[in-house]
This record gives structure tokens, sequence and C-alpha cells, in this order.
């Protein structure tokens, strides 16, 4: 049943589909010309003024197909005039399948593309009524049904006049159930795609937000581990001050240490501050930064999934940097693996390798879930992060599925002696 409470309004027709109607109107014009000329030829009919007037009124009614988009309504209206007018004129042309279709895409149109429900009602409501008045008007004319005796159910009157109405209710029903089908097909259609558009502002808003929070993450990295260096700066200052004059090597040592600090300092702050790209705002955690020894604590036996930690190799000292990042990783890798996958296990190693000059240290996180992850859907700053803090830092990174089931992480990240 054809429901007339449109809760929705149909946008108006591109400029494209525009000039899709200008081809069409054209097309219909011509074909118009045409079937005026085929039914001439076949029953000799007569074309009115001067020969053209039924060239005319069929170009006409093509043309008026143009609007059938911008102008739904007044487009119908106009088909009906031209119809009666071609019915009242040239009576025998009436049932040329050209003047039938332009009349019936007019009326389909006007339900798919009407944006005022109520002048659509009563302007189909109108034509449909006026159709079926001139209808009763041209039966009631002598002569128009056959003088033949009944030979069947129903008189030749009868039987004419039943085919009629018949045929009339299913071209008008056909053409209104079809255009508000299209409507129905159209207001889906922009539902659907109003809730995409939804969607990805939502995960837009969320990456942005999981940006924001990763960048502020990282600036409290920044002033935690930074702090400690010109702390130990102040103090390593104030002794030499007090020993420069009775003991210069102490001073000297002290000076030493100092420019030791603050080049390290200043290169771990160029570190961190490389992944920050705006001003961030955020309460600073007063808790003390995390390092590599905390990794273990990420384990968790009896959780689901299971979590555990090995360390391999001899621990050696690690910048400050290097360790809360490389912490930074395993804690995402990890809760990558319990949003993404369906996991069951979850095994978390932490390496230090490597030759005298040329040594290194890795965390490596391995799950055995389906081997896809999907940070680019999620609220994590995900592999994003990771892969930036594994950057930042001249390391190694390898995420991927693995050969038989499960997903990698591994980010490995020289560490320089200190001299």
């Amino acid at each position: 049943m054809i429901s007339v409470d449109r809760d929705w309004t149909r946008p108006a027709p591109t400029p494209g589909q525009l000039r899709n109607d200008a081809v069409i109107a054209v097309v219909a014009a011509a074909l118009g010309v045409l079937s005026v000329e085929i039914w001439r030829s076949a029953y000799d009919a007569d074309l009115g003024w001067r020969g053209v007037e039924a060239h005319l009124w069929f170009v006409l009614a093509g043309i008026v197909l143009a609007g059938r988009r911008r102008y739904p309504l007044t487009t119908l209206a106009l088909q009906a005039v031209i119809f009666v007018v071609i019915g009242e004129r040239f009576e025998s042309m009436v049932g040329i399948f050209t003047l039938q279709m332009t009349f019936f895409a007019s009326l389909y149109s006007a339900w798919a593309w009407s944006r005022r429900t109520r002048e659509l009602v009563v302007t189909t409501v109108a034509v449909v009524v006026a159709m079926f008045v001139w209808l009763a008007i041209v039966f009631s004319r002598p002569d128009t049904f056959p003088d033949q005796p009944t030979t069947g159910l129903f008189t030749p009157a009868a039987a004419l006049i039943i085919y009629s109405l018949v045929i009339n209710a299913v071209y008008f029903g056909g053409a209104i159930a079809w255009g508000h089908a299209s409507w129905l097909s159209a207001r889906r259609r922009s539902i659907v795609e109003e809730q995409i558009r939804r969607e990805r502002e939502l995960r837009e808003s969320e990456r942005r937000r999981a940006v924001q929070t990763e960048r502020v993450r990282i600036a409290r990295d920044l002033h935690d581990v930074v702090a400690h260096h010109i702390s130990g700066i102040g103090i390593h200052a104030s002794g030499a001050a007090r020993s420069l004059a009775n003991s210069p090597e102490v001073a000297q040592r002290a000076l030493v240490t100092i420019e030791r600090s603050s080049r390290e300092a200043v290169n771990q702050m160029h570190q961190l501050v490389g992944l920050l790209r705006d001003d961030d705002q955020g309460g600073p955690d007063r808790g003390p930064q995390p390092g590599l020894a905390d990794i273990a604590g990420l384990a968790d036996p009896a959780g689901a999934p299971v979590v555990t930690h090995e360390q391999v190799g001899t621990p050696f000292e690690v910048p400050a940097t290097v360790a809360v990042s490389l912490f930074r990783v395993a804690q995402e890798a990890i809760a990558n693996a319990r949003r993404h996958s369906s996991a069951r296990a979850i095994a978390v190693t932490t390496r230090f390798g490597g030759d005298p000059g040329h040594r290194h240290v890795e965390v490596e996180i391995l799950d055995d879930g389906r081997g896809a992850a999907a940070p680019t859907t999620s609220g994590g700053f995900g592999l994003t992060g990771i892969r930036e803090r594994a950057a930042m830092h001249a390391g190694e990174v390898e995420i991927g599925p693995r050969p038989r089931g499960g997903f990698r992480v591994r980010v490995r990240v020289p560490v320089e002696e200190e001299s």
C-alpha cells in the first residue's frame, strides 16, 4: 500500500540528471514525430493545421519531459493537457505508444521526484479524475461504440467500458506505484549514505582523539625523562662551583658529566619532540615513567588471552627514552592483539643482544590469533604509533601476520655505548 506520509525530502536533481532529462526530451520529441508519420502512413490520418499540428503536439509532449525531475508536478499537469488535446483533435492517435509513454513517464516522475507531498496528492487526484471524466465524455458521444449484436457475456458497449477502465486503472496505478518505489529506494540510499558518513566522521574523530592522547603521553614522557638530566646537571654544577677553587680536578669531572648529560638531554628531547605535531595540553602523570623492567608487569598468566613474558640476554643500561618507547610498543601491541584477534595466548619477549659497540635491545610480541589486526578502525593509536616510536630511535620494525598463523610485532633499537 502506498503511503503519502513522506518524512523525507528528496534532494534536487544534479546537473548530470538534468542534462540526461534534456537528452530524453529531445529523443522523445523525435520519436513522437516518427510515430505520427508511421501512423499517418498506415491509416492516412489527418494531421490537422497545415499538416503539421499533430507533429507539433507530439514534439511538445516530448520536450515537456525535460522538466520531469526539476518541475515534476508542472510536467504532469502539462502532459495531461496535451494528452486530452491530442485526444480531442486527433482521436485515433491517442493510443500511439510514444504519447502513452510520455504521459506515463510524467506521472512516474511526479511520484518519484516531487518534494511537496500535499501538492503531489492534489495534482495526482485532479489529473486522474480529469482523465476519467474525459473518458466518460468520450463514451457518452454517439458512434463511440460499435453497432453490432451481443455475442458474448457482455454487450459491446459494456465490454469496451470495462476494458478501458481496467487498462487505465493499471496504467495510472502502475505509474504511481513505480514512482513511489523509486522515491523509497532513493530514501533508503540516502539513509545508508548518511550512516556511512557519520561512521566515517566517528572513526576520524576517534582516530584524532587517540592521536591526541598519544601525543600527550609522549609529552609526559618527554617531561619526566628529560627532567632527571636537568636535575643532575644542576647538582653537578653546584658541586663544580664549590670545588673549582680547591679541587680543580673534581670540578673538571663535574663539568664533563654536565656536558655529557646536556648532550643526552638534547638528543632525547629531539627524539621525543619528533613525534609531536601539535601543542598538547594535559595533566602530567607525576608517577615514574615505565621502562624495560616494567614490561614483565604486562604479563597476565591468568587472563584471557594468556600473556607471558620472557627476557633473553644480559640486561644493560638503555637510554630512558628508548626504554619508555619499547614499553609503550609492548603495551600497544598487547592491546591490539586483545582487540583485533581471537588470540588465546600472547607471548612477549625482551631481548638484549649485540657485540660491544653494536648493542641493541628489542621487544617482540607474538599471538596465536587469526593473524589480522585492524588498527585503522579502532580507537587506539595502534600500529602507526608503534612505527613512529621505532622510527624516532632509528629502529627496525616488523609487523604482520606469521606464516603459520597469528600476528607478530617486533621492534629492535640500536643502543649506543657511553664513552
